[in-house]
């Protein structure tokens, strides 16, 4: 973790100079990742690298260049701009050869079609929270808030605590959803300000959670124990991945793990989804779950029923969420 945390700090201390955070999307009037209707604001930078994760765009805390080709005119003007030599033309479409290129951005500027697209715009607080506030009208009427994704909002603990700290006088609902990874010691500052924790748990094994994301999940847990201490409400997350983390034993294992925090209200078991699997190709990523479906309903209705039978004694439920409701199941 040492490594990471320098690198981190580093691209901080040159951000916090111009008080700035990059934001790769800000989506309004969602009914998911908190009550009512939410605006859910993303920000760029996380230390895990799941397997299946769904927004690869959101892993890197520098700017990127996603290649759309449907929206290609084919005018050359991206290859003609760059000075690496770095794009060319491959079965029809302008390519970027990803080893080649310095993040110029050129091709982004000259690329009137959107083909070239920039990921992560730097926004300060101040930028972010009017975003938020003009949508204040729907939290009062519907009961909702703004919720900080990602990207993983716990390693950009300055610009969370301002933003929080922001809502809360404003009265605006916060939520975050997070993967459990960063420096408690640095984060903890934004405690008081958060309404709800989405909290992902991707394995009980910390071996196997290694493989699987890249850490191991010491931290992770350390990280949910401390953060349980708060009494802000906790919601632990589970992606079910079939053939990776589906097997009974580690649901069964993380169920009994989050049994014993009084913070931890429910558990949700999250069916996997390669919604997302075409973005790896617009990055120049390989996608490695290709051969992976879905899983089948029953499944995840019977990996609900054991979670919810060790949790149900301590006041807790599982659920799923199908067609936007909620399924408990005993």
């Amino acid at each position: 973790m040492a490594w990471f945390l320098l690198y981190l700090s580093v691209t901080q201390m040159m951000r916090n100079e111009r008080r700035t955070i990059l934001i790769f999307n800000i989506q309004k009037c969602s009914i998911h990742d908190g009550d009512g209707l939410r605006t859910l604001v993303f920000v760029k930078g996380c230390p895990l690298h799941c397997l299946w994760c769904a927004n690869p765009e959101s892993q890197s805390y520098e700017e990127e260049i996603m290649e759309i080709p449907r929206k290609c005119i084919h005018c050359g003007a991206c290859q003609r701009v760059c000075p690496e030599a770095a794009i060319s033309l491959v079965d029809g479409d302008f390519v970027i050869d990803r080893r080649q290129c310095k993040n110029c951005l050129r091709c982004v500027d000259v690329c009137y079609a959107e083909s070239k697209e920039l990921v992560g715009r730097e926004m300060d607080v101040d930028a972010v929270f009017e975003e938020i506030y003009k949508d204040r009208l729907y939290y009062e009427l519907y009961g909702g808030g703004v919720t900080f994704s990602g990207g993983e909002p716990l390693t950009q603990p300055e610009f969370l605590t301002a933003i929080a700290e922001k809502c809360r006088r404003f009265r605006i609902n916060t939520a975050i959803e997070t993967c459990g990874f960063g420096d408690y010691e640095a984060f903890k500052t934004a405690l008081p300000y958060i309404d709800h924790i989405f909290f992902d748990l991707k394995h009980i094994d910390s071996a196997v959670h290694q493989q699987l994301t890249g850490f191991g999940n010491e931290i992770i847990i350390s990280n949910l124990e401390a953060i349980s201490e708060h009494g802000i409400p906790i919601t632990v997350r589970t992606p079910i991945v079939p053939g990776y983390n589906d097997a009974v034993e580690n649901i069964a294992g993380i169920a009994s793990l989050i049994k014993d925090f009084a913070a931890v209200k429910e558990y949700e078991l999250l069916p996997y989804h390669n919604l997302g699997s075409g973005k790896y190709a617009s990055l120049g990523r390989p996608y490695v779950l290709n051969d992976v479906t879905p899983p089948a309903e029953e499944q995840i209705v019977q990996l609900v029923k054991l979670s919810g039978r060790i949790l149900q004694p301590f006041g807790k439920q599982c659920f799923y969420t199908k067609k936007n409701k909620k399924e408990i199941l005993i």
